[in-house]
């Protein structure tokens, strides 16, 4: 763990590299040192049906969630989820500088009583 979620709003991918997006924030979480490498997973996803605002269709989203294990200080996982946000934004900024992004970036912990998991990654 971290898993990365992305969903974005329908269309979005005209407007946003998703797959640049995507790799963007992977990358930063993986190459930032604050977790191990081979724990992180990300991956984008598509509303299929989406609304965004006054229902403009011009109007998208893209919404990040972090999910990670309990057990680091709220500064670390700040400053994680913080690199996140900036690594899809610097990807977004055209799309943004337009007025019709919503970009949102969140950071969960995952319950340990309530998850199950086996990792066989090197």
């Amino acid at each position: 763990m971290p898993h990365i979620i992305i969903d974005y709003s329908r269309g979005a991918a005209q407007c946003i590299a998703i797959d640049e997006l995507t790799r963007a924030v992977h990358r930063r979480v993986r190459d930032g040192g604050m977790v191990k490498p081979t724990v992180v997973r990300s991956f984008a996803r598509e509303a299929t049906v989406s609304c965004v605002g006054d229902e403009h269709p011009d109007n998208h989203f893209v919404q990040i969630i972090v999910r990670m294990a309990p057990g680091r200080p709220p500064e670390v996982k700040r400053e994680l989820l913080k690199s996140v946000f900036e690594a899809a934004r610097d990807v977004a900024a055209s799309a943004l500088e337009s007025g019709r992004l919503g970009l949102r970036a969140d950071l969960y912990e995952s319950d340990l009583d309530f998850a199950f998991q086996e990792i066989a990654f090197a």
